[in-house]
């Protein structure tokens, strides 16, 4: 089957953070199935995005993934400021956002959020226990002036976002294929039934 190519979408890795709940180890390097984790995140997205933006401090650091990197316009101030340093860098309008600890993406579900994106700033996934996924979602450039405003009034939090955009929530099960690798016992047992 030809692979799905969105045209039109930028795909974004966020890869700052400071690993704390890792005990500092940097997870974007962790190994998965003999590739750094970040690496076998962007051979997931090749195939199916045009531009791919890493949004990472250390420009170095993943020089080796070829693709642009670019770093929070003002450092330790969280994922939003990750989120909005890398729309502002964006080519296009929509933009897929996942993070370096989520390692397995679905592209059917990726296909599924854009197709929800009409009319929507932001799309995001929201579980039965009404989590919310904001590292695994899609947002548009339109949530730019909210997120300055916020992040100007030193407000970090993402959700912060939710009552001054259009936001749709998409139901998300994710059973088989998602895992979000915040400690080091979700990352051994992932790479256990990964072999």
């Amino acid at each position: 089957m030809e692979p799905v190519l969105f045209r039109n979408v930028t795909a974004i890795v966020l890869a700052g953070g400071k690993n704390s709940r890792m005990e500092g180890v940097d997870k974007s390097m962790l190994p998965v199935k003999g590739t750094p984790m970040i690496r076998y995140i962007v051979n997931q997205l090749e195939s199916h995005f045009r531009e791919i933006i890493i949004g990472a401090g250390d420009i170095e650091k993943y020089s080796f993934l070829n693709h642009e990197v670019i770093p929070d316009e003002i450092e330790g101030m969280g994922p939003l400021m990750g989120i909005y340093s890398c729309l502002v860098g964006s080519n296009n309008d929509l933009n897929f956002i996942t993070a370096c600890d989520i390692p397995d993406i679905n592209i059917d579900f990726v296909k599924e959020m854009l197709e929800l994106s009409a009319g929507a700033d932001i799309v995001m996934p929201v579980n039965d226990n009404n989590d919310n996924e904001p590292l695994y979602a899609v947002y548009r450039k339109t949530i730019i002036p909210a997120a300055r405003k916020l992040l100007k009034e030193k407000k970090l939090k993402i959700s912060g976002l939710f009552e001054m955009v259009n936001i749709k929530f998409i139901p998300f099960d994710g059973r088989g294929w998602y895992h979000n690798l915040n400690y080091r016992d979700d990352y051994d047992k992932f790479i256990d039934k990964a072999v």
